[in-house]
């Protein structure tokens, strides 16, 4: 039976988480001309699924390994969380008992960086960019446990697509150097029978694939010093997270301090820095990157590495099938309640946008547009559907003239679902306002729409809001003549807060006064 994954506490010292960040690049390179609120709010929302992500990583981490209780001191211990934000892997740390202290280093905000969402008495955050940072410029003390999860950004894959950090020449440049810049400040610091965990990737197109055999070229190297330095090391696939993603994560356990400063491998790694950063090297397959460690490489432990990939890469086209086998059920088993109506069409969104803009609340199947009156936006699921309108009624996302409503709802000016009659709108609606009289239509605040217009519901009449209520278009209630024969409830479901069922009543007491 497959689990749950584990999901964050509601802790009191939260504010307000592979590859395991959020994809801000798919966002950011959609959303020209989207509203700035709406692009913030998806941000946010993005940042949120970070953390948690990384909780549930690091608390499938620690049950895949019985909770490190071999390798943890019963005294406790310190961590170092290396581009902690926005701070699920510490969070978990902390809510360990065993946990003394933790510290924390990660690019600012207002540099690019990810936003922090974790305040505790007992954690200590550095704000800094690792690319400048010295091993001297640490004020984090020595560790027991080494996080080193920090991602090489780009305009693209930072936040608010403002990154002012240091760049490479290329991807492979910034992503390599800044491991080894991890490695080199975080082993500077761990202590003997320390915990090593850092997330990698490996995607294996094909043996003929240039940067691919360079790639495990420097794989093996990379690997081969971590087996020299610690007893154990191993690979960790989620099944939950990411799991179609080339990324996983490696924990070394029982590091060795001793050899660590024996060999030298500070200065070896300081020295990679330096060259990756530096190097007028344009193509990333010519580099070069630590060659020395080929004097410790052996078949063993290179064949042990390979096996490892091999695993790795299985997984993740396990994990593909079974979701293109997934996506194929799904798609020959669509659910007519999981669709989202919008009218008019936001001026300026295309198709992608509005998909990104609505994939931040669940997954978003296909979006279509009936000519330029109306769009619908199909989910895989209609509870995602149902909250992605309210939450987008609810903050005016797309302005106050776009009206959202599910097929569950009722579209504005029409009659509840099983009324038989036709919507009529007088010339006197008025810009804005809604046809029929109080009928369920809802607008962007969720508020009852009916009143303001001029029409009538033909056959029975219906009843919106009681006869004191105020529409929001600014409009006049108009008393109404004679009882009704439907009525609006409250929807229970205080997260679908904007909606109406309806009722049929037997007796509505008529108001005081007719037109």
């Amino acid at each position: 039976e497959p689990r749950a994954p584990p999901r964050a506490p509601a802790a009191g010292h939260m504010m307000g988480g592979v590859d395991a960040y959020p994809s801000f690049e798919d966002w950011n390179g959609k959303s020209a001309g989207v509203d700035p609120a709406l692009k913030a709010a998806n941000a946010a929302y993005e940042t949120e699924v970070h953390f948690q992500k990384c909780y549930g990583v690091m608390a499938e981490l620690f049950e895949v390994h019985n909770y490190l209780t071999d390798v943890i001191p019963s005294t406790g211990f310190r961590f170092l969380d290396l581009g902690c934000a926005p701070g699920g892997f510490s969070s978990f740390l902390l809510n360990d008992p065993r946990c003394q202290a933790g510290f924390g280093v990660t690019l600012p905000s207002t540099s690019g960086g990810f936003p922090m969402r974790l305040r505790n008495p007992h954690f200590l955050l550095q704000q800094g960019d690792l690319f400048e940072i010295g091993v001297s410029d640490l004020i984090a003390s020595d560790v027991h446990v080494l996080i080193c999860d920090a991602q090489y950004l780009r305009n693209n894959i930072s936040w608010d697509e403002r990154y002012r950090g240091v760049r490479c020449r290329s991807k492979q440049h910034g992503v390599w150097a800044l491991l080894i810049k991890q490695f080199w400040l975080g082993l500077s610091r761990l202590l003997t029978g320390g915990i090593l965990i850092f997330r990698f990737g490996w995607r294996d197109p094909g043996p003929e694939d240039p940067a691919t055999i360079w790639y495990k070229k420097m794989t093996l190297r990379l690997f081969s010093l971590l087996y020299d330095l610690f007893d154990s090391v191993k690979e960790i696939k989620s099944d939950y997270f990411n799991a179609l993603q080339s990324s996983f994560y490696v924990c070394c356990m029982n590091f060795s301090a001793e050899r660590f400063a024996a060999r030298e491998v500070a200065k070896l790694l300081g020295a990679s820095f330096n060259y990756l950063v530096t190097t007028p090297i344009q193509d990333s397959n010519e580099l070069d990157i630590m060659p020395q460690v080929d004097k410790i490489r052996t078949q063993e432990v290179d064949q042990q590495i390979s096996d490892m990939l091999e695993r790795i890469n299985r997984l993740r086209l396990v994990h593909e099938q079974s979701r293109r086998r997934h996506e194929e059920q799904q798609a020959r088993q669509e659910d007519p309640r999981a669709v989202v109506f919008l009218r008019p069409p936001p001026p300026g969104m295309t198709d992608e946008a509005l998909a990104s803009a609505f994939g931040v609340y669940g997954r978003v199947k296909r979006v279509e547009r009936k000519r330029a009156l109306e769009v619908t936006v199909h989910f895989e699921r209609a509870d995602h559907a149902r909250i992605a309108a309210t939450e987008l009624r609810r903050s005016r996302a797309f302005g106050e003239d776009v009206r959202l409503w599910t097929t569950e709802e009722t579209a504005p000016g029409e009659a509840p679902p099983g009324f038989r009659g036709s919507v009529a709108a007088s010339a006197g609606g008025g810009a804005g306002s809604d046809t029929g009289d109080g009928g369920p239509a809802q607008d962007m605040q969720g508020h009852d729409s009916g009143g303001g217009g001029r029409g009538r519901l033909r056959g029975r009449k219906a009843v919106g809001s009681a006869p004191t209520a105020q529409p929001c278009n600014g409009g006049v209630p108009r008393p109404r003549r004679k009882a009704a024969q439907w009525a609006p409830k409250a929807t229970p479901n205080a997260q679908l807060a904007g909606q109406q069922e309806w009722r049929r009543v037997s007796d509505v007491a008529p108001p005081a006064s007719g037109d």
